[in-house]
């Protein structure tokens, strides 16, 4: 299940579309972003870009429950947790240009909300690099603990760095929920 967009203060999370390539493959494909990746090649082409998107359309069965983080100006990065049926991993990215600005902590807390009010999974996991102190700051504010060391092979990078895979519970959720 996915909604057709999620609104915040400054965001909207809608699906992704092929009208959105260009800055894709131009945002991600900044090798500043994709090294922090799991899943990013270097370069990133058209061809990756337009295999990601084909995953991410709504009415594909299966497909992946990614969302265009959108600031009113367009595509600024994406966040996702994967595909139903598997355990729900959330993975997120966003353009250099917009890093600093709290649009990564605002969109995780949006999609947290819309996961565990739409679907009777019980956890996500996510992870970052050791290296990436920001994504690591974003998924400890949002509440993900329980962290499990191991290493990440980062395709732009060719190589596997240490990283942390992290968990948020349903109950660890709604509790952090009650507090806010």
């Amino acid at each position: 299940m996915r909604p057709s967009e999620i609104r915040t203060r400054w965001l909207v999370l809608r699906p992704v579309a092929m009208s959105d390539m260009t800055r894709v493959v131009t945002l991600v494909g900044n090798f500043e972003v994709a090294k922090m990746l799991g899943v990013v090649p270097h370069p990133y082409s058209e061809t990756d870009a337009k295999k990601w998107i084909e995953q991410t359309f709504s009415f594909v069965e299966g497909g992946e429950r990614a969302f265009a983080i959108d600031d009113g100006s367009g595509l600024i990065g994406s966040i996702s947790l994967g595909t139903p049926g598997r355990t729900a991993s959330l993975g997120y990215w966003l353009g250099e240009p917009y890093w600093g600005n709290g649009y990564m902590g605002e969109a995780v807390k949006a999609v947290l909300e819309w996961f565990f009010s739409t679907t009777d999974e019980e956890f996500v996991v996510s992870g970052a690099l050791d290296e990436n102190t920001g994504s690591q700051r974003i998924l400890e504010k949002a509440g993900f603990g329980q962290n499990e060391p191991r290493l990440l092979h980062i395709p732009s990078r060719g190589v596997e760095l240490p990283a942390s895979r992290v968990l948020l519970t349903r109950n660890e959720f709604e509790a952090r929920r009650q507090v806010a």
